[in-house]
């Protein structure tokens, strides 16, 4: 395993319901953890209506039996908690109580169809703090992280901090792709530029290079680059995506999230 230094962050949220695809969120975060024994996962576990003790109790139980299958001397600290309310809502309601640096969550649950699809969907554009998505059966690695950036300028800088801390803890490389409808000046505008010398100075050594492809799907040509260059993990900043049109920056960002078959780092 590759580890340099530890993550600046320190609280990472997992809302968790006992799905396969919430297990196999916690399995990627421990790993995603690596040896950093200063960082600890929150599980979360949101009620719609009140629970009655018996149930809340053999409930805590499992969480309990779940955790010590994981407890060991290189692993991060695993913590649960148990809410009644409405997912989204609850998390921005914990969020700061808890310290949550970053919240990693399943593209589904327990409950299945357009619903839950949506409702992870609806947390991702709506979060104001960074989402990793995790597509289910996925089992982790991270050599190459794509940080898919819109034509725009980025003025949130502070996000790639993230980006940043991930790659230096586990010496991955970051490309970054920029897929545009139209290869007029596709490369050499002043935001281009400005971008380049942000990248260069947030990234330091982790960053490779930025590539310009022309594509009328957008989200096509990013696959392609993920395929082609064997990449880990999306990484995405959604306030960069076709911000004449937030209808399509939206619909860009739900679509990246909701069908990527790797990783999706939102950085918000």
């Amino acid at each position: 395993m590759k580890f340099l230094k530890t993550l600046i962050m320190k609280n990472i949220l997992i809302p968790f319901d006992f799905s396969e695809v919430s297990m196999n969120a916690l399995k990627y975060a421990i790993q995603f953890a690596g040896k950093d024994q200063t960082l600890k996962l929150h599980l979360l576990y949101v009620s719609g209506t009140a629970m009655e003790k018996e149930v809340e109790e053999k409930l805590q139980q499992k969480f309990r039996t779940l955790i010590l299958q994981y407890k060991g001397h290189v692993m991060p600290e695993i913590l649960f908690t148990l809410k009644t309310g409405e997912l989204i809502n609850t998390i921005e309601g914990i969020r700061e109580k808890q310290g949550i640096d970053l919240v990693i969550m399943g593209t589904k649950g327990a409950e299945t169809g357009e619903n839950r699809v949506s409702q992870t969907s609806k947390f991702v554009l709506d979060a104001d703090l960074p989402v990793l998505v995790i597509p289910p059966n996925y089992v982790f690695q991270l050599n190459k992280i794509l940080l898919a950036l819109g034509e725009d300028e980025m003025h949130d800088k502070a996000t790639l901090n993230v980006l940043l801390d991930v790659s230096r803890n586990w010496n991955a490389e970051v490309h970054v792709l920029t897929v545009s409808k139209n290869k007029e000046n596709l490369g050499y505008s002043e935001a281009d530029e400005r971008n380049e010398n942000t990248l260069q100075y947030y990234l330091e050594n982790f960053y490779s290079h930025h590539s310009f492809s022309e594509n009328e799907d957008i989200v096509q040509g990013i696959d392609d680059y993920i395929k082609k260059n064997n990449i880990d993990m999306l990484a995405i900043m959604p306030n960069t995506h076709l911000t004449a049109s937030k209808p399509s920056k939206g619909k860009l960002t739900q679509v990246l999230t909701l069908k990527s078959n790797i990783p999706v780092l939102v950085l918000d």
